[in-house]
């Protein structure tokens, strides 16, 4: 059953996933939604606030669920006896980040990937990460980069060391990356085939390495390639120096001393 309330207007805190921080928010829109069941000895109640920060105007869906079962007793010095505080699931419609996206990630996609194929797998890794799927995103991670090097013409058929070992010839990545980017890969193969699932840390690891890759072969070559044009610009621009004149040397008076 859902009870819709006609609240004032109030404020609330709340996290704000574009300001990154919990901010003064606006209440839009309220309502509760609740239920009980064994003759209301067991119940649950989901508290639905539609926020706007006041910091940047975003607006979000705010839930607070709580279940008659899940709590805890504290000490309360007012009234000198225990009481019953209810533990509180907090959730966010859009989702809060808990990775923050490079700056050069858009839906404009990257340089040769005409179909935002390799956009769409990077978009797909966000998401599991977003929703805690460490095994999804594992393996989102070595497609994005099988994806990434078919782009790069390498081709799909090789096996993992071979496209490594030909990016390395093709000097689209150093030794060293060579290296890290082996391990990626390993990781991937190991959660998809193996059954390892990476801790918080080891998952971070392993979409920077993707990202640096990623920046790498596709997002910085556009960027220097647009500062050539630039430059070739400013160059056509700027006035050409003058050629300095040599100036002739003054003759010595003669003395006329005598």
């Amino acid at each position: 059953m859902t009870e819709s309330t006609a609240e004032p207007l109030t404020i609330m805190k709340a996290m704000c996933s574009v300001c990154g921080a919990i901010r003064n928010c606006e209440i839009r829109g309220y309502a509760v939604e609740s239920w009980d069941d064994a003759g209301g000895m067991v119940w649950g109640r989901t508290s639905w606030y539609l926020l706007q920060c006041r910091g940047c105007d975003h607006m979000f869906c705010h839930t607070v669920k709580i279940f008659s079962e899940e709590y805890d007793r504290e000490w309360d010095p007012a009234t000198q006896e225990d009481v019953i505080v209810y533990d509180e699931a907090v959730a966010y419609w859009p989702a809060i980040l808990k990775r923050k996206q490079p700056d050069w990630f858009s839906p404009m996609g990257f340089v040769g990937d005409k179909d935002n194929i390799l956009y769409g797998a990077m978009h797909e890794l966000y998401v599991a990460l977003e929703n805690d799927l460490s095994r999804l995103a594992a393996s989102g991670v070595r497609t994005a980069f099988d994806i990434a090097s078919e782009l790069l013409d390498v081709d799909p058929s090789l096996t993992f060391k071979e496209k490594l070992d030909t990016l390395v010839a093709r000097n689209r990545i150093t030794s060293l990356d060579r290296d890290s980017l082996e391990t990626l890969t390993e990781a991937g193969s190991a959660s998809i085939h193996r059954g390892w699932v990476p801790d918080a840390a080891d998952l971070s690891t392993m979409v920077d390495l993707l990202e640096h890759f990623i920046y790498s072969a596709f997002v910085a070559p556009t960027l220097k390639k647009k500062l050539d044009e630039k430059t070739a610009k400013l160059r056509e621009t700027v006035p050409a120096r003058k050629p300095r004149v040599k100036m002739e040397p003054v003759a010595a008076k003669p003395s006329t001393s005598v």
